[in-house]
């Protein structure tokens, strides 16, 4: 029993068959249809056609007679014999797919697609020759048994050919395998629908070969299709109204979480079925409105549509079943291909439906006149594919040198040793702006260029928007300057991302900044976001180098020339080391005696350093001259009340020293 079962992935598969089924079912042996017919035409032709009633009776009547009841076995024999042939070859390859899908699943889904597409299509060839070998004993070919054998072997191969398609795809028996992402039920439940959706098409177009074969009069068909086709496509109705869950739930599964606007397109996704009903409700009154007209070239519009939907949902599925581990932080040459062949896979099913739609369902044009638009809207799609592969392109580098290059934290680190952060590249510091300025570029080219390709005039567009940026410019002022300076002070390279800046109102090291503003965080903690146009200048602490200049207090009694030699000394040590060698460009040093206060004597160092953290060096080389200076005998500036910790003179500390 039959039960919830596909119809979108179902629906556009049934254009194989049910594409050539309604155009084969409203041709009734016409030569010529009309383009626009009047309704007047209409009645009368439905009319003629209801008035013939009788002779559609009598045909039915006489069919009994024309087949035969050897005819009838044989007929239904090739397609017993194809079914068995296939279940069986099905039966016995189980075990081998089942191994392929468990070998090759996990470190290359590709190899057990084809290997499982493989064996698969092994069972669809056992069906070929099992029903080409009952089908041959059916009659001549030109014969009219041969003819109706023909079409039913045809029919069959549609149908498991079109079956073998979403097998692979579905795989209900091997989750491993499995290119939608649905689970085993669901899978069964789709493979079923699609079975049903395929066939209701199907017999339609066989119902009209077998009364074409069996020479039924034109009218009697066109009366048999009015009967037939209200019930197809209730059922196909019927089929997307039912079944709408489990294909919502292959299509929610192609959706990416991380994805902007996940939520909404998951919605959507769930939402299909709205699309299908309306597709259908009009698919099935157009084959009516075919029938009567004598205009088949509608339903070959509509089954092209279908056909690549179909293409599309599979292509798709694909592409995602690929795709879906990547991250998105650090995006691949994968990601980026991906991204290109699904534009271009739905610039091809658009620029398709367009030419199916106006030329074929609607006829609104002759393919003569539709010839030069037809060329523009391929023109203007290839200009959209084209300026969407040069932006992924250009923004997969970009990503790729952000992900490469991370911005330094600006905010507080308590395992960090380093008070400041290092300052990023100048390169990395604009590339957000610079992403942001290629892209809108792109998309504004891109835009007036499809447009112009599709004949609207872009004059207007252009001047319109000249205007409007001129009134928006005049109305903020403000903004303007803030944009402008900041354009400057990015060009002149005045600061980046990491460096500590003082800008006259504020200062702190930048984490980021917009097209406007930027972010200054306060080495207390405090954020200040400050529009360009208030920085009236910027005082740059972090780059190239800095020199380092402080003063220490000493006793009055202290050998200033021992004191020069020992902190030379240090200051030639910590060059010398690695850890300080990548950070001091000049060692430390004493400048001299500047004062004399409060009865010791005030001494100045400087050393010169890179600006990542210079007070880092001078703490060590604080520290370096509290552990050797009074070991010399140079004390350092107390009051008369303080008692010193320093221990006795070491006497060859003082030598090695002098």
């Amino acid at each position: 029993m039959m039960r919830k079962h596909v119809l979108l992935l179902a629906f556009p598969a049934v254009t194989l068959a049910s594409g050539d089924a309604w155009a084969q079912a409203s041709t009734f042996g016409a030569s010529e249809g009309m383009l626009a017919p009047m309704l007047r035409e209409l009645s009368d032709r439905i009319d003629l056609v209801f008035a013939n009633l009788p002779a559609f009776f009598g045909y039915l009547a006489g069919l009994p007679g024309v087949i035969g009841l050897r005819g009838a076995a044989l007929l239904a024999g090739i397609v017993v014999a194809g079914l068995a042939a296939e279940g069986l070859t099905r039966i016995v390859l189980r075990r081998a797919r089942l191994g392929v899908f468990e070998r090759h699943a996990g470190d290359s889904p590709l190899r057990a697609f084809f290997h499982g597409a493989a064996l698969d299509l092994a069972a669809l060839i056992a069906l070929w020759i099992a029903a080409r070998l009952v089908a041959g004993r059916a009659g001549v070919p030109g014969g009219m048994y041969g003819t109706l054998a023909q079409h039913i072997l045809l029919a069959l191969l549609y149908w498991r050919g079109l079956n073998f398609i979403f097998r692979i795809w579905l795989q209900p028996a091997a989750p491993e395998g499995r290119i939608a992402p649905v689970d085993d039920a669901t899978a069964s439940r789709l493979l079923n629908g699609m079975n049903v959706v395929i066939l209701l098409p199907l017999l339609l177009r066989q119902m009209v070969l077998f009364m074409q074969a069996t020479n039924a009069a034109p009218v009697v068909q066109s009366i048999a299709v009015l009967i037939a086709v209200p019930v197809v496509g209730a059922g196909l109705v019927y089929t997307v109204w039912h079944w709408r869950h489990e294909m919502g739930a292959w299509l929610a599964g192609m959706v990416n979480p991380k994805s902007a606007f996940s939520a909404m397109r998951v919605g959507f996704a769930h939402s299909w079925w709205v699309a299908g009903l309306l597709f259908y409700l009009v698919s099935g009154l157009a084959a009516m409105l075919a029938a009567v007209t004598d205009r088949p070239a509608a339903m070959h519009g509509v089954g092209s549509v279908e056909s690549m939907l179909f293409f599309l949902l599979l292509l798709e599925t694909l592409i995602h079943r690929l795709t879906r581990h990547l991250p998105m932080e650090a995006p691949t040459v994968t990601d980026v291909i991906a991204g290109c062949v699904r534009l271009a896979l739905r610039l091809l099913v658009l620029v398709v439906t367009v030419d199916a739609v106006l030329i074929g369902a609607l006829g609104m044009m002759s393919p003569a006149d539709w010839a030069p638009h037809a060329r523009a809207i391929r023109v203007a799609a290839l200009s959209l594919f084209i300026t969407y592969v040069l932006w992924r392109f250009l923004k997969y580098r970009m990503d790729r040198y952000i992900a490469d290059n991370p911005l330094p934290a600006a905010g507080f680190d308590p395992d960090a040793d380093d008070d400041a952060p290092a300052a990023a590249s100048r390169l990395r510091t604009i590339m957000p702006v610079v992403r942001v300025t290629v892209g809108v570029t792109l998309l504004i080219l891109g835009s007036l260029l499809v447009l112009s390709q599709l004949g609207v005039n872009i004059t207007p567009l252009i001047a319109g928007f000249s205007v409007l940026g001129l009134a928006v410019s005049f109305g903020s002022q403000s903004l303007v300057r803030d944009i402008v300076s900041g354009i400057f002070f990015l060009a002149e390279d005045s600061f980046r991302v990491g460096e500590y800046i003082d800008g006259s109102k504020v200062k702190g090291t930048v984490e980021g900044f917009s097209v406007r503003s930027i972010r200054l965080r306060h080495q207390n903690g405090q954020l200040h976001i400050v529009p360009f146009g208030q920085l009236t200048h910027i005082t740059n602490f972090s780059r190239d180098w800095t020199t380092v200049k402080f003063n220490l207090a000493f006793a009055l009694n202290t050998d200033i020339e021992l004191l020069r030699k020992t902190v030379k000394k240090i200051g030639l040590e910590m060059m010398a080391e690695p850890q300080w060698q990548k950070e001091l460009l000049q060692p430390l040093k004493m400048q001299g005696l500047v004062d004399i206060k409060d009865a010791s004597l005030i001494v100045r160092f400087k050393f010169t350093a890179r600006p990542k953290n210079p007070s880092m060096v001078q703490r060590m080389a604080i520290r370096r001259m509290y552990e050797a200076l009074p070991k010399l005998g140079i004390e350092f500036a107390r009051p008369p009340y303080a008692a010193f910790p320093f221990g006795g003179i070491d006497p060859a500390a003082r030598a090695a020293a002098q």
